[in-house]
């Protein structure tokens, strides 16, 4: 079987870091050390996901998938303006998809004539949209979305707000936007939901999703090595995640089959 993890980031504090970034680390967190903790609980495979800090400058991860090419894929950041001919270099190195990640910037108009044919050419390079992004985003963003047939992927159960929960009204419409056939929501980084509450808003929020039939639509990442969040681990993660599923068929089918089938690794990775 094989078990895959879709959210981890790797880093160096001595790379450059992007302009007017709001977090950077003090420390590196290589490939090797990564490969460990896949090989510790069991996981053959890994989602590296561009970290915010780095811009659009995508060569540490680039460089982590290139030791590791069999087992690591990564989701990039990169500019609405990326050519045809880039993205497809991007893809040949292992990049899976794009991630648009907007907490301190504002909600782009997807309607565009740029961001349209920046969406163009995501779906034929045959990738995937990850959005990282609040619910009152997410509600611009999808219905532009679903003229593409690309997979969206929402991070972290949509990060709706830890005070108000599941009941804001942003998040409910969200919920009711989500369709099986387009999108795949992260049903991880429970603390990122709140410090006391992140499990309860975790579970209010998964029983919702399996309300509108996103069980096989609902992926999990650990989210290693969970920056700003040092008192998390990749076992106290993967811990909780499975204690907010509470059902070992659903866990298993979001580890090893809906994980799988998002990121096409019936076959290993090459």
């Amino acid at each position: 079987m094989r078990y895959i993890d879709t959210h981890a980031h790797v880093f160096s504090h001595q790379a450059p870091f992007a302009k007017d970034v709001r977090y950077t680390p003090d420390h590196t967190v290589t490939a090797e050390d990564y490969i460990r903790e896949l090989d510790r609980y069991g996981f053959t495979h890994g989602v590296l996901i561009q970290p915010s800090f780095y811009g659009e400058d995508n060569s540490y991860m680039l460089g982590a998938i290139a030791k590791f090419p069999e087992r690591l894929r990564g989701v990039a950041v990169v500019s609405e303006r990326m050519s045809l001919a880039a993205m497809q270099k991007l893809k040949d190195q292992g990049i899976v998809g794009v991630r648009l990640n907007l907490f301190g910037k504002p909600c782009p108009d997807l309607t565009e004539t740029i961001w349209q044919q920046f969406l163009a050419r995501v779906t034929e390079t045959g990738w995937q949209l990850e959005l990282h992004a609040p619910p009152k985003y997410l509600v611009q963003l999808l219905p532009s979305l679903a003229a593409y047939t690309l997979d969206v992927v929402i991070d972290h159960f949509g990060r709706f707000d830890p005070e108000t929960g599941v009941a804001s009204a942003d998040y409910q419409a969200f919920l009711d936007m989500l369709s099986p056939q387009q999108h795949w929501v992260k049903v991880s980084g429970f603390y990122r939901l709140g410090k006391d509450n992140g499990v309860q808003n975790a579970k209010d929020a998964l029983a919702l999703l399996l309300a509108r039939g996103m069980q096989a639509r609902l992926i999990w990442g650990s989210d290693w090595p969970h920056t700003q969040h040092d008192e998390m681990s990749f076992d106290i993660s993967l811990t909780t995640f499975k204690s907010i599923v509470g059902d070992d068929d659903l866990v298993k089918k979001i580890l090893i089959d809906n994980n799988a089938k998002l990121f096409n690794v019936a076959h290993p990775i090459a």
